[in-house]
């Protein structure tokens, strides 16, 4: 078993575990994207057999398709291993979000057959107007951290092409490249287009409201933990754009393949800071005060549409990150930008 195969079946395994532990990634009072007015719903004797049987059924599934992923790994060239990867991490992620799904529909049946609760509204909205935008937006000087990289890996591209090798690496495996593709100004520019989609990103979601509203206290610290998190995909952007920026100098010049190795893995762990701080500012609060019932909103928990809300970004209720309103055209303009842009850089 080379060592791509490797990386890529403990990349099904994070996928997976995040797959299965997606009911914990929420606030305390929401169970499988249904909002309720306090946490005692994750106390209910039908809401804990809910989850439960989510479980048992994801992590079943999820157990199978690794046993056949590494089957396939013994039985299969390298090329023909990649295609059936990718058909096992797309069963992987349609069963898992059908078992979601399945399991919002019965949370939902759930709340309509308990009691009202008075804490639960459909109507009213408690704006805070005591807080500066200044307190609760980190401020667009941080993200203006993205542009020097982002200007010298262009200048790289721009000025270094005349230089660059024939044959251009575009796959990085621990020892060094190990795929390649001829020299176009596609191929280059690849990483110049990512590192401008990460900056995008962090510019539009800076603002994204809390996905849980009603008053303050309904989503208690949220402006925090958005300045926090905002901060930390700046920083994780820019340990991105010096990896793009070292790929495309090795575009023209050898680079040790330490460099990759070592940003990847303290990339990997602002991806374990993030969700730190989702159990630490989110998950672990507690909400109080009356809670917006706006679970028509969420589409099987996951999607977001609401023609009144004028954001277009918002915070997931499950999950952590941000997820668009698709109710707002730009949202779709982004989503087919991204679209476009991922089919462009993979051929």
């Amino acid at each position: 078993m080379n060592e791509n195969i490797l990386i890529l079946i403990c990349t099904y395994v994070l996928v997976a575990c995040l797959m299965i532990m997606q009911p914990w990634f929420s606030r305390k009072n929401v169970l499988f994207g249904v909002v309720f007015a306090n946490p005692s719903i994750w106390r209910d004797a039908q809401a804990a057999s809910i989850r439960r049987r989510y479980l048992v059924r994801s992590a079943g599934t999820d157990l199978a398709l690794f046993v056949i992923l590494l089957f396939l790994s013994f039985i299969l060239t390298d090329e023909k291993w990649l295609f059936g990867f990718s058909m096992v991490m797309l069963a992987l992620i349609v069963i898992d979000s059908f078992l979601f799904v399945l399991a919002n529909r019965q949370t939902r049946k759930l709340k309509q057959s308990m009691a009202p609760d008075a804490q639960l509204t459909t109507k009213k909205i408690v704006v805070d107007l005591g807080k500066s935008d200044r307190e609760t937006v980190l401020s667009l000087k941080w993200v203006l951290l993205l542009v020097p990289v982002f200007v010298a890996t262009l200048a790289v591209v721009w000025f270094g092409y005349p230089y660059m090798a024939d044959s251009i690496p575009t796959h990085f495996g621990i020892s060094g490249p190990d795929r390649w593709a001829p020299k176009s100004w596609h191929t280059v520019l690849s990483p110049v287009a990512l590192e401008l989609m990460l900056g995008a990103l962090v510019l539009f979601t800076r603002r994204a409201p809390a996905s849980v509203k009603g008053n303050p206290n309904a989503a208690p610290g949220y402006a925090q933990y958005r300045k926090m998190m905002t901060l930390l995909l700046i920083i994780f952007c820019l340990l991105s754009e010096i990896l793009f920026f070292l790929v495309v100098l090795s575009f023209i010049t050898p680079i040790s393949p330490l460099w990759f190795a070592i940003l990847s893995l303290v990339n990997l762990g602002f991806l374990i800071t993030m969700i730190w701080l989702y159990i630490r500012f989110v998950r672990s609060k507690h909400v109080s005060g009356p809670i917006l019932d706006d679970d028509g909103k969420w589409i099987w928990g996951i999607f977001y549409f609401n023609r009144s809300d004028p954001s277009i970004f918002v915070e997931k209720r499950v999950g952590i990150g941000f997820t668009v309103n698709m109710a707002r055209p730009i949202a779709w303009i982004v989503l087919v930008g991204i679209i476009l842009i991922t089919i462009l850089l993979s051929r």
